[in-house]
């Protein structure tokens, strides 16, 4: 009786070491998860941004923040995965070029999606509206790639198919001719055409290499954006 009462004991004292956390501390939980991710979301983006108009001393500020950034206490279950995101936006920081940023910011984003692949979790994005019609203009080309790339951005992110080849889709048309973006712009569009072409040819769905392409096509945007006129 005195082992049984023993081992009643120590069964209820298991079962309390790993009982659920009571409902307002797991919702206090998931939104300090939920603010951390978004936050660092918006940071990548606006590293992104920055870097396609050329300031580079910018987004390595914001890098650099988001390298430097404290650790969460709901950061506990993937603590490698965020020192992993925290190494690759201190390379970003360190970067020299355009180029290279670009190819780091990307690193970055691929480091989210590994850690969100080995949680299995899947970021929630809000439903993007239709692609914007497609019209012989430099305005509506634009707001084309920019949709697009906001598509490549949840393809890489997020791990999932859909949006990565309707990101592609678009930037893979035809680029205007010379009369619209002037004759310094054309090898960049040619060459983002290309390279929007390649991967969607490839068959890979692994963050590193999606990651890869969309560093390479962040690049080629920049260097047309910040081209002379």
């Amino acid at each position: 009786m005195r082992n049984l009462a023993l081992f009643t004991i120590l069964s209820l004292g298991c079962r309390a070491a790993v009982a659920e956390p009571p409902p307002e501390q797991r919702f206090e939980h998931d939104m300090l998860v939920r603010f951390h991710m978004h936050q660092s979301f918006d940071l990548l983006r606006a590293i992104e941004r920055l870097l396609i108009r050329g300031k580079l001393d910018e987004a390595k500020h914001l890098a650099e923040a988001l390298a430097t950034a404290p650790d969460e206490p709901a950061h506990g279950p993937w603590a490698a995965q965020a020192v992993e995101v925290r190494d690759r936006a201190a390379a970003l920081a360190r970067s020299s070029t355009i180029a290279e940023a670009c190819a780091r910011e990307a690193s970055v984003a691929a480091a989210c999606a590994t850690c969100h692949q080995d949680l299995g979790a899947s970021p929630e994005f809000r439903t993007h509206p239709p692609a914007p019609p497609d019209k012989p203009t430099l305005a509506a080309r634009m707001l084309r790639h920019r949709w697009a790339a906001d598509r490549l951005w949840e393809g890489v992110v997020g791990a999932t198919d859909e949006p990565w080849r309707a990101g592609l889709d678009i930037i893979a048309a035809s680029p205007l001719d010379a009369s619209q973006l002037g004759a310094e712009r054309m090898p960049f569009a040619r060459q983002l055409q290309r390279q929007a072409d390649q991967a969607r040819r490839s068959k890979s769905t692994r963050p590193s290499e999606r990651a890869a392409a969309y560093g390479e096509m962040l690049a080629t945007c920049a260097a047309c954006h910040t081209a002379k006129r």
